[in-house]
């Protein structure tokens, strides 16, 4: 049998002196007692699965909206294939794989209905009042509305995986708890995930641009990153014909050159990361690291060019095609009716959110409600509401 002090033991003998070590944490907002078997990370990730907000993810739209079809992303099936691909680097590269895992199924939870229009909406309702944006209502996700088992606010997650999960600059006023920094630099765990998290909707919105026929094969031929794709992929068998037979669910290209793409990517970002490791050998620790991440984790140059002109086609002919933008764009119109709505009759509110307006502000407890909801639940309280 195997106790958390022997998964810690090995973590000190084993991970890289970069990666951040669960016996070493900075521990929790408020303290309590280790478990028996799993580290703190481990916790982390268990509490973040458990979560309410997670299980929400599975309505919650990614590109195309939530109930355009069964095998199309949402944002549950994204942040499940962040965190393998953030799992598997981080044990290659020698950072704690439980901290990445952790974090990565975490990165998303703050994003509300109806993907980035959804949050382009609540960005513009809550000017003024402290903006919005879904990496910051993350971390008000699981420092303050979630619930655990004991019954206390947020899922009292560890620094390390909050700092990971702090990441860009926030609006001016956005409401986080009050020991956290506005900014931070993430431990390279954290910059893994970001990392990875771009590979992941990147190859998979091509797999879904594909599989909804808005885009085609040779729509992406010129890319010299997507032609190797391809390359790779019909060595293992897959058509050389753009358009396989012709039935972009069944063309038998399209899933192989996807995991090629995948493979390409995070085999290079792990060799690349591996490299510039060997050059920072001076680093001792994981706060050292932190002060030096941009530079030692990511792509070669190669790579990156070739994720920019990915991702500029994706944006121009899939992210921004009137199919995609004109249903989510008509449908997030219920944010605004429904801010309203609440606005005008805050008492209308659910208790849980209502308790908080004193501490908050009614503006504040009102977005916490909607970014909350899924893209079918908002539908309904729109219906049962906005008579």
């Amino acid at each position: 049998m195997r106790n958390r002090e022997d998964l810690e033991t090995r973590e000190l003998e084993e991970l890289a002196p970069v990666a951040v070590k669960a016996a070493r944490s900075k521990g929790r907002r408020e303290a309590e007692p280790p478990d028996g078997l799993r580290t703190c990370f481990q916790r982390d990730r268990d509490r973040i699965l458990h979560s309410t907000a997670f299980r929400r993810l599975q309505r919650k739209t990614q590109v195309l909206m939530s109930g355009s079809g069964d095998h199309f992303r949402t944002r549950l099936v994204h942040s499940l294939e962040v965190s393998q691909m953030a799992r598997s680097a981080s044990l290659a590269l020698r950072l704690n794989p439980d901290l990445a895992e952790a974090v990565a199924l975490a990165h998303d939870l703050g994003h509300p209905p109806f993907g980035h229009v959804g949050e382009e909406r609540l960005q513009a309702l809550m000017e003024g009042h402290g903006g919005f944006r879904h990496n910051g209502q993350v971390l008000r996700l699981v420092d303050i509305l979630e619930t655990r088992g004991c019954g206390g606010s947020g899922l009292n997650l560890c620094w390390e995986t909050r700092i990971c999960l702090l990441k860009k600059t926030l609006p001016k006023g956005f409401p986080l708890a009050p020991d956290l920094p506005p900014r931070a630099e993430p431990y390279l765990e954290g910059r893994i995930v970001d990392a990875c998290d771009r590979i992941a909707y990147l190859s998979h919105d091509l797999d879904d641009a594909l599989r909804s026929g808005i885009m085609h094969m040779e729509d992406f031929l010129d890319l010299p990153l997507c032609a190797e794709a391809l390359e790779e992929a019909g060595k293992t068998g897959a058509s050389r014909s753009p358009r396989g037979n012709g039935t972009p669910e069944s063309d038998p290209g399209r899933k192989r050159m996807v995991s090629a793409l995948v493979k390409l990517l995070l085999r290079d970002l792990v060799v690349s990361t591996a490299r510039a490791f060997q050059s920072a050998h001076r680093l001792r620790d994981p706060e050292e690291a932190r002060r030096e991440g941009k530079r030692l984790v990511g792509h070669s140059r190669e790579r990156s060019l070739g994720i920019e002109a990915l991702f500029e086609r994706l944006n121009r002919e899939f992210y921004r095609a009137p199919r995609i933008r004109r249903p989510i764009e008509a449908s997030a119109e219920v944010l605004n009716r429904l801010y309203r709505h609440f606005r005008d009759d805050p008492r209308t509110l659910p208790e849980s959110f209502r308790r908080r307006i004193d501490e908050d502000g009614p503006d504040r407890c009102i977005c916490d409600y909607l970014a909350g909801m899924t893209d079918d639940f908002i539908g309904k309280l729109a219906q049962e509401v906005l008579i």
